[in-house]
């Protein structure tokens, strides 16, 4: 208990004089926006909105300088270039009905530009490592919450995001980066750093997101690399007892969903090859695919615009199943973006999702670098991967979590050495 009494006062303290106050409260939001995400995403939102305005409050009264590298810049600027592109879309393409509620979407997107400058005010090496620390925290805590789901409510556990393929990619990428904590000197965050990490796998087994599944691979490659360069303070030994009782339990607690979700995915499999018409998860996703390229490739430069997306896809599927696909995205972001700005779209798109790893890349050679590079590669993998099965952006939950984290990574400088949370 002694430890979080400390990590309370490492969070909590409120510093001396105004930039002592603004540290802090960097502090405080860095640490619940990665606490939150698979408790009530809401929050994560209300943490980037409440960020931005005070940012943007700042920065016209002259209380903060913009103070961007060229750097910080370019990835700004490829992270703006989306919105643009997806704004003009929606003012190219007529009927312009809720123009304002898709822009207001897409404000999240803008959020460097507010949010970068107001994390400069903190000590180099300060936010990250609370950021990773509170993820692991916040893992454990939904894997907790998700148990108690499957065990007496559902067949697929939400959390409190109210959607199991959220869940999962909130779980498989927090997970993630709860476990580059496994470098820190202190056992306790070493320790919440292996547990957040299972914490974080439970939920994606007990949430059935299958393409989430498809991640951990690419995710224990990262980690190959980032470990083998960094290092870390775990014995071997304890760290092989350590991963192989984890790994047990999480075979134990989520081998029934694994094997209903492999189950669902063979039965789909074989409806496909039937022709009664029924349509299943997967048949609908090969229709889905197949009605927006058909789309595409009729007006392949400016696309139809957020507000006509499902309509144009839909119009492309015979009349007789276009009743049962009461979809708002085809399943497939890069598809998502071409429908609704044509090829624009979809590079505007894959710039953004590249905007972390340029913003890492970037960075002089050191510590920092190395743990920016991991950080935009479990987020940028993470995105691709599942986006490319399911949901991607334009959700309440993922566009604010995918914007903080590319101001995050840009704050600190390469050569910052990070130290633990908690240091004594």
């Amino acid at each position: 208990m002694n430890y979080f009494k400390q990590l309370k006062m490492a969070v909590l303290d409120p510093g001396n004089g105004a930039g002592g106050a603004l540290d802090r409260n960097n502090r405080i939001a860095v640490f619940a926006f990665a606490i939150l995400p698979g408790l009530s995403p809401n929050f994560n939102s209300f943490i980037l909105l409440a960020s931005m305005l005070w940012g943007a409050y700042s920065l016209a009264t002259g209380r903060l300088a913009l103070n961007l590298s060229r750097s910080d810049r370019l990835v700004a600027i490829g992270m703006s270039i989306y919105p643009l592109v997806m704004i003009a879309s929606i003012f190219i393409n007529p009927p312009y009905s809720e123009e304002l509620d898709w822009i207001l979407r897409l404000l999240p997107f803008f959020s460097i530009w507010l949010v970068l400058p107001r994390m400069r005010q903190s000590p180099d090496g300060r936010l990250v490592p609370l950021f990773i620390l509170g993820a692991g925290i916040g893992m454990i805590v939904t894997f907790v919450f998700s148990l108690l789901q499957i065990m007496f409510l559902m067949s697929r556990a939400e959390a409190g995001t109210s959607n199991a393929a959220l869940l999962g990619i909130i779980g498989v990428l927090f997970g993630g980066i709860a476990l580059l904590n496994v470098q820190s000197p202190r056992s306790v965050e070493q320790r919440i750093a292996i547990l957040g990490y299972a914490a974080g796998l439970g939920c994606v087994l007990l949430s059935g997101t299958r393409s989430a599944w498809l991640v951990i691979p690419v995710h224990v490659l990262i980690f190959i690399w980032f470990f083998r360069k960094r290092g870390f303070h775990l014995s071997l030994r304890s760290l092989a007892i350590t991963g192989s009782l984890l790994f047990v339990g999480l075979v134990a607690l989520g081998s029934g969903p694994v094997f209903h979700r492999i189950q669902e995915l063979q039965e789909n499999l074989t409806s496909v090859e039937r022709t009664d018409g029924e349509i299943t998860s997967l048949s609908a996703r090969f229709a889905l695919y197949k009605g927006a390229l058909s789309a595409i490739s009729k007006d392949p430069l400016t696309g139809y615009g957020p507000q006509n997306r499902m309509t144009s896809v839909l119009a492309e599927l015979p009349d007789s199943i276009r009743p049962q696909l009461s979809f708002t995205h085809v399943h497939n972001g890069f598809l998502t973006a071409g429908i609704d700005a044509g090829v624009f779209g979809i590079a505007a798109l894959s710039l953004m999702l590249l905007t972390p790893v340029i913003g890492a890349w970037r960075k002089e050679a050191g510590p920092g670098r190395d743990l920016a590079i991991a950080l935009a590669l479990l987020l940028f993998s993470s995105y691709v991967i599942t986006g490319s099965f399911g949901i991607m952006f334009n959700q309440k939950a993922l566009d604010p979590i995918f914007a903080y984290m590319v101001a995050l990574i840009c704050t600190d400088r390469g050569s910052t050495l990070f130290a633990p949370v908690v240091s004594s």
